[in-house]
């Protein structure tokens, strides 16, 4: 009887240890799961907003008189750009000679329209060569043939491009070789101290100065004091007492001086 009863106890006691046991576990787990509060979710990664475009501001326009220093540095690329279309039929008789247009980019925008129209307004006016009646001219595009070119170049290329055809103008002048009359942009935006004209004549003076070399003519000098110089006179080296003067006719006559000996 006692021994049944020992073993009654034991049990319980066996019984009571493994609810104990089975409670304790139950507790530490649900504690556990209390603890493990899941991490908020990261917000998707948002992307870095783009780098605003740096735009490069324009370069301010040279105003006509700088520096020629400054007027070379600035724009010297040594690449043209050709003006397009047809410029209208220039003079009224004589075979019709053909010419394109190019400017060095940077010296003017787009193909160097502006620069193109100019040169048709000098060569088409009634005091220029068309004067002569001995031929017409036209402006064409690049890929049309042209029996020469006029180019606007900044003062560094344009000494360079007469160099390689053996003229020296130490980056001052402009010049002409054979199918190439090379414009300093130099001279053409700010002529020369002292010319006595306004910058058109100057301009008009420079474009039939150079064309006159393309057509044949040789340079000529003052013919005296207070007289209107020659447009085949190197004008730009200075007047030599003459007055300036940026056309081949003069009242419907050729203009010309005696030949430089």
């Amino acid at each position: 009887m006692l021994a049944r009863r020992r073993r009654a106890v034991v049990l319980f006691f066996l019984l009571l240890t493994v609810i104990v046991l089975v409670l304790g576990q139950a507790m530490r787990d649900e504690t556990a799961d209390a603890d493990a509060v899941p991490a908020p979710s990261r917000p998707p990664t948002q992307p870095e907003p783009a780098a605003a475009a740096v735009t490069t501001p324009a370069r301010a326009a040279v105003p006509p008189g700088a520096a020629d220093k400054a007027l070379t540095k600035s724009t010297a690329t040594g690449r043209f750009v050709f003006a397009g279309g047809y410029g209208p039929v220039l003079g009224s008789s004589g075979t019709l000679r053909r010419f394109k247009v190019a400017v060095e980019q940077r010296l003017a925008s787009g193909d160097g329209g502006n620069f193109a129209e100019e040169i048709d307004r000098i060569l088409g006016d009634p005091r220029s060569w068309i004067a002569g009646r001995q031929f017409r001219l036209q402006r064409v595009p690049a890929p049309a043939a042209a029996e020469f070119t006029v180019y606007l170049a900044s003062a560094a290329t344009s000494e360079k491009i007469c160099a390689d055809g053996g003229l020296r103008t130490e980056g001052f002048t402009s010049c002409r070789l054979a199918g190439r009359v090379v414009i300093n942009n130099d001279r053409w935006q700010a002529a020369v101290p002292g010319y006595g004209a306004p910058l058109a004549a100057y301009r008009a003076y420079a474009i039939n100065h150079e064309v006159g070399h393309q057509l044949g003519h040789g340079h000529e000098v003052c013919p005296g004091e207070g007289k209107l110089a020659p447009v085949m006179m190197q004008q730009t080296y200075g007047l030599q007492g003459c007055v300036a003067n940026p056309w081949p006719y003069v009242d419907g006559e050729r203009y010309a001086g005696n030949p430089v000996d």
